[in-house]
């Protein structure tokens, strides 16, 4: 399959389709004929909408989210993501909300006051209703469905396409949280979560928002039918709605426990993905000691507590829809015989009119409202886990203000230049150093005063105390202790990972890191070195003997141009340290923090 971008592709049908042809789905029918024609594949696709683009998406998501977040700091509060959401996409709900009520109201309940007219024209022969309204009424049935029709899917695209720019935007947030997080926060999440984030609880509100608006239009569909219903049958209609209405507690209690059940099996899911993680990551020592039947027993047990809270999810879901066929019909039976009972004469206009009022009901109060109250409740514990994860603590990237910056180039290559004894100038010529600097001039290239961190904010002792340093450029420093002296955690707060408690780091300049723990992508060698950067063949070839990598290329089949796996799998210990240094190297930088 060859790799191409999205921009290649051909623009979206959508964009340049008239309000008819998206009203009836007109602009699809081209990609219906190509893949009768042939087999459909990436190359078939089309640009993505511009108001669906991620970038837009989640740019527009995160200004609300941190304007949530400073509005609630400033009154010492925590923020809520539902808030942001709501400030994002509410007004498109509510527009979409008003849409469905006039399909709803407008046109569904409308429809049995059409349909009884026309009954009541044909039972009864002495009617003095003219032809003319016969066909009116004939004509109002057709209406109402047919406009219910054509209004009613693409009014469901736009609803799916509001959830899926919330999924995007959502995803979004965490993928450029998960880029911030923190040393701390790392420690307090894994790769399984976030996963999970995305895949369960974020892949959910494609379709988890549909319904939500029978949440309040559901009461009031119930009230206006009723209305009519008495004007029909008189009090009998109140005895069917009366037992419709005895089930709306049990409903909203089983929907309540949906979403408690929805956590308990999210948390099992996070559980389960965790240790499978781990158990791949160590598989190696997992098979050298043949351990592989009790981490086998392991993740069945976990798995089997999933199982059980989805399973019980499930039987909450079954009793939900089994009151689609109970309630409807036993609420018209109790209707029609309290009617009878009450010496009232049924007739077949008004048995037509009431099944057709309480059908409405039936989808309206037995299959949306409960699934509105579901899915409303799954998606509140959904927004509330993503919540919390986007409120771990994240690393403080430091500005730097332009004079400070201006500033200190100016110093730094006075200073390179005092070293040279030359100068160069703009036309590349060379002029002998005319003025000295002094060194008080000169700021430091690290300077930390008083520094006091710690990982665990819990803990009383801290990790660094009282930590005095100043660096000057163009010097090696090597920081010598024994192990959990705390040497990688002052390379940490330097980077702005290990968050300062008091005290003050000043770094002047740009910095480069080479971890302790090597990390290498899938990829080149080269690539890995490069990291994005363009090749500049001198200095590469010059990192390249100062990281002592000319002999490992040559044992490697294609030199730099070998493939890398995933974390470097293919490579020893050795080479995944020097390929890191190298590319910590290779980068131009004024600072060179260098651990292990």
């Amino acid at each position: 399959m060859q790799s191409f971008k999205a921009d290649e592709l051909p623009q979206n049908p959508r964009e340049r389709a008239n309000p008819l042809s998206i009203l009836m789905f007109c602009f699809t029918m081209p990609v219906f004929f190509k893949g009768r024609k042939k087999t459909l594949d990436e190359r078939d696709l089309f640009r993505a909408l511009n108001s669906h683009r991620s970038a837009t998406l989640g740019t527009e998501m995160g200004e609300a989210w941190e304007a949530e977040i400073d509005k609630k700091r400033q009154k010492h509060k925590e923020p809520s993501l539902l808030s942001a959401v709501l400030h994002v996409f509410g007004a498109r709900y509510a527009g979409l909300g008003f849409i469905l009520f006039l399909l709803e109201i407008g046109l569904r309940v409308t429809q049995p006051l059409f349909l009884g007219g026309l009954v009541n024209y044909y039972a009864n022969p002495a009617n003095s209703e003219s032809t003319s309204t016969a066909y009116l009424f004939a004509l109002g049935v057709i209406l109402c469905s047919a406009l219910n029709v054509l209004f009613m899917h693409p009014y469901m695209l736009a609803v799916l396409h509001t959830g899926m720019k919330v999924r995007v935007a959502l995803c979004s947030l965490i993928y450029r949280k998960a880029l911030r997080l923190s040393k701390t926060a790392l420690g307090s999440t894994t790769t399984g979560q976030v996963v999970n984030l995305i895949s369960n609880d974020v892949g959910r509100l494609d379709t988890s928002l549909i319904h939500m608006h029978y949440l309040w239009l559901g009461p009031l569909e119930i009230a206006v039918i009723t209305i009519l219903m008495y004007r029909e049958i008189g009090v009998s209609s109140l005895f069917g709605v009366a037992f419709m209405l005895l089930f709306l507690p049990l409903q909203a209690y089983l929907g309540k426990k949906t979403s408690v059940l929805r956590l308990r099996t999210a948390l099992c899911t996070d559980e389960r993905v965790r240790m499978m993680n781990e158990i791949i990551s160590g598989i190696q020592v997992i098979k050298m000691y043949a351990w592989e039947k009790p981490f086998g027993k392991m993740v069945q047990f976990a798995r089997h507590k999933e199982m059980k809270a989805i399973r019980n999810v499930n039987y909450i879901r079954g009793i939900l829809q089994s009151f689609i066929m109970f309630m409807t019909r036993v609420s018209i039976f109790v209707s029609l015989v309290g009617y009878v009972l009450l010496g009232q004469f049924l007739t077949s206009e008004k048995a037509f009119v009431i099944t057709a009022y309480y059908n409405i009901l039936r989808n309206t109060m037995t299959v949306y409202f409960p699934m509105a109250i579901s899915q409303i409740a799954e998606t509140l514990v959904s927004i509330k886990r993503i919540e919390k994860y986007l409120l771990y603590d994240e690393t403080k990237v430091k500005d730097r203000s332009d004079d400070n910056e201006n500033e200190y180039k100016t110093i730094k290559q006075t200073y390179i230049i005092e070293e040279n004894e030359k100068s160069l100038t703009l036309n590349g010529g060379l002029k002998p150093l005319q003025t000295k600097v002094d060194e008080k001039q000169i700021k430091p290239g690290i300077e930390i005063h008083k520094l006091k961190a710690k990982w665990d904010r819990s803990m009383t002792e801290y990790t660094l105390h009282n930590i005095e340093l100043k660096v000057k450029p163009r010097t090696l420093v090597a920081v010598i202790g024994p192990v959990g002296s705390g040497k990688s955690s002052l390379i940490q707060a330097i980077l702005g990972e290990l968050p300062a408690e008091s005290g003050s780091i000043n770094v002047h300049g740009t910095f480069s890191y080479a971890a302790q723990e090597p990390w290498l992508f899938t990829g080149t060698v080269r690539q890995n070195i490069l990291f994005g950067l363009p090749m500049d063949k001198n200095r590469y070839r010059t990192v390249v003997k100062k990281c002592a990598l000319e002999r490992d290329f040559e044992l490697l089949p294609f030199g730099d141009k070998t493939i890398v796996g995933e974390r470097g799998t293919s490579l020893s210990g050795g080479q995944k340290a020097r390929i890191s240094l190298a590319r910590a190297v290779y980068r131009k930088s004024d600072v060179y923090l260098l651990d292990d």
